[in-house]
């Protein structure tokens, strides 16, 4: 049986975390309204003789920030745990209880996190249930510590986030493993199939059916709905987002326009002839703009209700009439909701952008693998030697929201434009640039649909190796990659993963060469993924975005103490990994940036080597010169790469306090 960790449990790693990386809360605001005893200014002093100004509560700067970063954490984790219990209510409404968890014939162990976290191994839609109620009490007693008059060390606020941010990779660990075994989608297999994505793909002779969000169980209705009835060459069923991915996933027949940040011209567009909408990413105007170009409206979820009637208790004809008359209305039973929106769009005469010229182009010109979902036994089995000795120089992931374009821009776009370019382009660079160094790439979500914009995904194989890139799935597929990096820790140590949280996240902040990207916007759900995987001990890079939001963690100078286990010394390393959780301005500064994060204490000088030789060449891509920390990083001559030789030799005899270090057995435990 699993022992389930609660608030405090893990504390004592935080605080580990914590003499080696000082948060920073960079939030601008420094007013609190949390209760009516403000609004109060919490100020530290600026010098010594400026008197601090603490909160009527008592509490101060440092605290107030802390505990917006906790609320943060806690609203993400919380979006995530709530999806995953609609999702499996949803799922075990139309498959059971004792639907198993099915991951394929490829992985022993199907849940690593949960595993990881809770000690548990579960078999069934049931069991996973069980795992979300505590992570719905985890949260409970964590937002309560937001509570005016109680917690008030920031320490503890950051203890506390991280512990949000484990919750959430939890909860994204279940979702997923939930819809891939009951709906059937890919488990774990490479060379999935290739499709086209975007707008020119869409038959809009066709009545349309546009889904937006992520809950897919709507989308696996529809698309059953017309499967039995004949009607999959009659009516067009797309959409944006995570929904999409995912009804790709277990529909090929599914099509996807792209992510969240086409929704508002995409709507605009007046493409959609029925909006479906389940929960999570969805615009706030949504309902509004669809009004304008007269697109049907169907809310499906209670979360997101959006002010419009709840027919859910109607019945289906009378519903329909409703919705077709008054343009929206609420069904939140996933079956009706997918009746209406198909019986609606047999009544439809086709999408009223048939009647524009030209609105579509013959071919696409982007290409997406489908989600594989989980990374096969053999793969983490063929890889983690090389991850380890530092022979491959990495894993990248890349995640995170997309960044729409600037107000205005939408219905005077014509069609093929919708979604490209801005920083879609940047991350397509950011795979290109790691794929041909020979890390290996891993993406899911919206950036996922980034980097489909052109021929990655057909020039690179998928498996999960060197130069190789992989569509893992939806953003919740992040659990996937996160996964990963827990069996290579396994996998090396040879240690049990049930309740074992603290050794294995030790052995991937000091050995698994992992980074994490988020680039572009920003919200509370990626925060809380990335206070997760930071609290595992992967580093997590994100965009300009995140320079005025949440809380960071960097390196504390002079704290890259570790004890050699071999000989039960202390000795100083490297600042490897450097920060866990910080940003980058720009992509010339993100590059060498993620190239310094994957470095380990515990590389081989011929791992090292390569490690080194990217950060430099993809520093002085941007610089022209050596990067100035470079010394710290040179632990002796053969670490050293080729071609740098006179100028790194140089640079070490004038630093009069360089010295050769030791390689050693490296924990921080």
């Amino acid at each position: 049986m699993g022992v389930y960790p609660d608030i405090f449990d893990l504390r004592d790693w935080d605080l580990t975390l914590l003499k080696r990386y000082r948060s920073i809360f960079p939030k601008s605001h420094n007013t609190c309204h949390l209760c009516a005893l403000g609004p109060c200014k919490p100020v530290m002093g600026t010098d010594l003789k400026s008197v601090p100004n603490y909160g009527k509560c008592g509490i101060d700067e440092s605290g107030f920030k802390a505990r917006e970063s906790l609320m943060d954490a806690v609203i993400g984790a919380s979006g995530h745990a709530s999806y995953a219990v609609r999702l499996l209510e949803d799922l075990i409404d139309k498959f059971g209880k004792d639907c198993s968890v099915d991951a394929g014939p490829h992985t022993t162990m199907p849940t690593p996190i949960t595993t990881l976290i809770t000690g548990c191994k579960p078999k069934n839609l049931s069991e996973l249930k069980n795992i979300l109620h505590y992570i719905e009490s985890q949260l409970n007693h964590l937002l309560s510590s937001i509570n005016f008059g109680t917690e008030a060390s920031p320490e503890d606020f950051v203890s506390k986030a991280l512990h949000a941010g484990m919750l959430d990779n939890l909860a994204i660990e279940i979702a997923d493993i939930a819809q891939i075994s009951a709906m059937n989608m890919p488990k774990g297999e490479s060379n999935s199939p290739i499709i086209g994505i975007g707008l020119e793909i869409v038959d809009t002779s066709k009545p349309i059916i546009l889904i937006i969000g992520h809950n897919s169980s709507v989308a696996h209705e529809i698309m059953r709905l017309m499967d039995e009835r004949g009607l999959k060459h009659s009516i067009e069923v797309c959409g944006l987002c995570c929904a999409a991915s995912d009804g790709a996933r277990h529909n090929h027949g599914f099509k996807i326009i792209g992510n969240q940040a086409s929704q508002l011209e995409v709507i605009q567009s007046g493409i959609a002839d029925v909006v479906i909408l389940d929960t999570q990413c969805i615009r706030a105007d949504v309902v509004k703009e669809a009004r304008k170009v007269d697109s049907l409206v169907i809310a499906t979820s209670q979360e997101t209700a959006l002010g419009l009637p709840d027919l859910t208790e109607v019945p289906l004809d009378e519903a329909v009439e409703y919705v077709l008359e008054n343009r929206n209305g609420i069904i939140l039973d996933k079956k009706a909701a997918a009746e209406m929106a198909v019986e609606i769009g047999v009544k439809g005469q086709g999408s009223r952008v048939k009647k524009t010229p030209n609105s579509q182009l013959p071919t696409p010109n982007s290409f997406l693998r489908i989600g594989r979902g989980l990374i096969r036994d053999s793969e983490i089995r063929g890889v983690a030697p090389s991850i380890i000795m530092g022979e491959i120089p990495g894993i990248i992931g890349i995640f995170g929201c997309p960044e729409e374009k600037e107000k205005g821009q939408g219905s005077s776009l014509p069609l093929q434009a919708i979604s490209r370019g801005g920083k879609g382009q940047e991350i397509q660079k950011i795979a290109e640039e790691f794929l041909k160094r020979g890390y290996i790439v891993s993406t899911g979500g919206c950036a996922s649909m980034d980097i489909a914009r052109g021929n990655l995904f057909k020039d690179n194989t998928d498996s999960f190796d060197s130069r190789n890139l992989t569509n893992l799935g939806s953003c919740v597929s992040a659990s996937h990659l996160i996964g990963a990096c827990i069996k290579i820790a396994q996998i090396m140590c040879h240690r049990k993963l049930e309740n074992n949280y603290q050794e294995i996240a030790d052995y991937i902040i000091n050995r698994v060469g992992a980074v994490v990207i988020l680039w572009g916007a920003f919200t509370q759900k990626t925060f809380s993924t990335a206070l997760g995987m930071a609290r595992l001990g992967i580093p997590v890079i994100c965009g300009p975005r995140f320079k005025n939001y949440g809380m960071h963690l960097m390196g504390r100078d002079g704290e890259w103490l570790v004890r050699d286990a071999r000989l039960g010394d202390m000795v100083s390393t490297s600042p490897a990994p450097q920060n866990l959780l910080c940003f980058a301005e720009t992509l010339y500064e993100l590059l060498p940036l993620a190239a310094k994060l994957c470095m380990r204490p515990n590389d081989t000088s011929e791992g090292r080597k390569t490690k080194l030789k990217n950060y430099i060449e993809l520093h002085k891509k941007r610089s022209g010169i050596l990067p100035a920390d470079i010394h710290l990083f040179i632990r002796t001559h053969y670490d050293i790469p080729e071609g740098f030789e006179r100028e790194i030799r140089n640079l070490l005899q004038a630093d009069k306090g360089w010295q050769p270090t030791c390689i050693p057995d490296p924990t921080i435990l």
